[in-house]
């Protein structure tokens, strides 16, 4: 069994939120002797799909991703599955029946929970075996932990253009009201949610209406707050950092002229926490990664309660509803000598993040992942109706969806003017989810986190580009 090579392939979607966590699981599988292929999803697809072979690690078990992983799982891939928005959601009858599919639980080999509370939701899938279930958390939480602070300091060095400390970060979360129709075609977040799929009934349209009503009402009061907060403290830094799925060009127009307050999309979101006195929020998961880092948080909700948005966050922060009383309490915490986390039930934190407090997760999923090579485990059996069925699946997928796709797409693009500056401008949208990434940016994270592992000599990788933002990583000494 040793002649057989081990490859993850880990796909990553938003860039400030995943790479960072999928290289230290990266960092974790090469030390395994695996090797990996990281990068975008399409890239990382292709590329196992073209390997017929090896784990595919994906970032959620949903009705949307259930034919690929099918697919990858009939051309001989291990499927392994942590959602990434299975943290937070507004409840767990909304994220079971959006987020969980029976079809990618027959297909998976492992299913990674961020904890219990998640857990107790996913187990209730009819296809759900509990012996595949795994209770680790998520690595995003693991490099939140001190011992991974000098890995975040040196990737904020490299990655943010803004170097002063003690700012106000203000992490928005209003996609649904503040919508960019560049990024996914799609006019408005209901539509969006339309051609998914999720809106099939008059309930369905009925929550995702509230959802964005909701958050066009809290988008116009944090664009006033922040004004005011501008002119009230004005030797202050107000950085605000929009949702990479947000139309940040409206955040930058509404702002330009605001001279202490910076509108910044580079980095990802916990480098910002790093340098920030304060976070102000609502509603955002970036607050559980504030009270993780030992920050202050200040949720300011003035708007009555709704239903309609995640519950959790909410959770890690003091509410306050005027902002008199914000004021107040920005007041204070600016002028304080130390940071003070509000105050958050340990056991609570924790059946909601399992490795909260013990920056385990990336080391538990290697584990796991590595023991689907112990014996004959990822070696497929020959038979008949297996070959069938990969037939049939490579009729469906590069016959009916791809050529059939690339026809119509082609017609259109003859029958309708090429707009240079519309597509300039979708191409813009998009690289906020996924900006560049460079071989230099993938070795100064392992070379970071070799230092944290007291590894005194320089470890040598040979990292070779496969397509633009994704490459196969290897110890130079496999």
């Amino acid at each position: 069994m040793g002649s057989i090579k081990k490859t993850l392939f880990l796909p990553v979607e938003i860039m400030a939120r995943e790479l960072d966590s999928k290289l230290l699981i990266a960092h974790k599988a090469l030390e395994k002797g695996f090797s990996v292929v990281i990068g975008t999803k399409g890239a990382v697809y292709k590329t196992a799909r073209s390997y017929g072979s090896g784990i595919y690690f994906y970032k959620d078990h949903s009705r949307l991703s259930a034919r690929m992983l099918d697919e990858l799982h009939v051309l001989g891939l291990k499927i392994a599955v942590l959602d990434e928005e299975g943290l937070s959601w507004p409840s767990p009858e909304e994220y079971f029946s959006r987020r969980v599919n029976d079809k990618v639980f027959q297909v998976s080999d492992a299913i990674f929970a961020w904890g219990q509370k998640q857990y107790d939701i996913i187990k209730k899938t009819p296809s759900a075996d509990e012996k595949k279930i795994h209770l680790i958390g998520n690595p995003r939480f693991d490099i939140l932990h001190s011992k991974y602070r000098t890995f975040l300091e040196d990737q904020a060095k490299h990655s943010l253009s803004f170097v002063e400390n003690d700012y106000v970060l203000i992490n928005s979360m209003f996609t649904p009201s503040n919508w960019n129709p560049l990024l996914y075609g799609t006019p408005s977040y209901v539509e969006h949610m339309r051609m998914r799929g999720l809106i099939q009934n008059d309930e369905q349209l009925n929550f995702y209406t509230k959802v964005s009503e909701s958050s066009a009402e809290l988008f116009d009061v944090y664009v006033s707050l922040v004004k005011n907060l501008s002119k009230t403290f004005p030797n202050t830094k107000f950085i605000i950092r929009p949702h990479p799925d947000e139309n940040q060009e409206k955040w930058y127009n509404l702002f330009a002229t605001e001279k202490n307050v910076i509108v910044e999309n580079k980095g990802s979101a916990i480098y910002w926490i790093l340098g920030a006195k304060v976070i102000i929020y609502t509603g955002c998961t970036t607050a559980i990664e504030a009270w993780a880092m030992n920050k202050p948080t200040l949720r300011y909700h003035p708007i009555p309660e709704t239903e309609f948005g995640p519950f959790l966050p909410n959770r890690f922060g003091k509410t306050i509803k005027t902002e008199t009383e914000l004021f107040e309490e920005l007041e204070l915490v600016l002028h304080s000598s130390e940071d003070k986390r509000f105050d958050v039930d340990p056991e609570y934190v924790e059946s909601f993040i399992k490795n909260a407090f013990t920056a385990d997760a990336a080391e538990n999923i290697i584990s796991v992942l590595d023991s689907f090579y112990e014996g004959d485990n990822l070696i497929d059996r020959f038979s008949f109706k297996q070959l069938k069925k990969r037939i049939q699946l490579f009729l469906f997928f590069d016959i009916k969806k791809r050529l059939v796709s690339r026809i119509i797409g082609k017609i259109k693009r003859t029958l309708q003017q090429k707009d240079v500056e519309k597509e300039s401008k979708i191409a813009q949208a998009k690289s906020q989810k996924f900006p560049k990434l460079e071989q230099e940016d993938i070795e100064s994270r392992l070379i970071s986190l070799d230092k944290i592992n007291g590894k005194k000599t320089k470890q040598k990788w040979d990292i070779v580009k496969l397509a633009p933002k994704t490459f196969k990583i290897d110890n130079h000494n496999n």
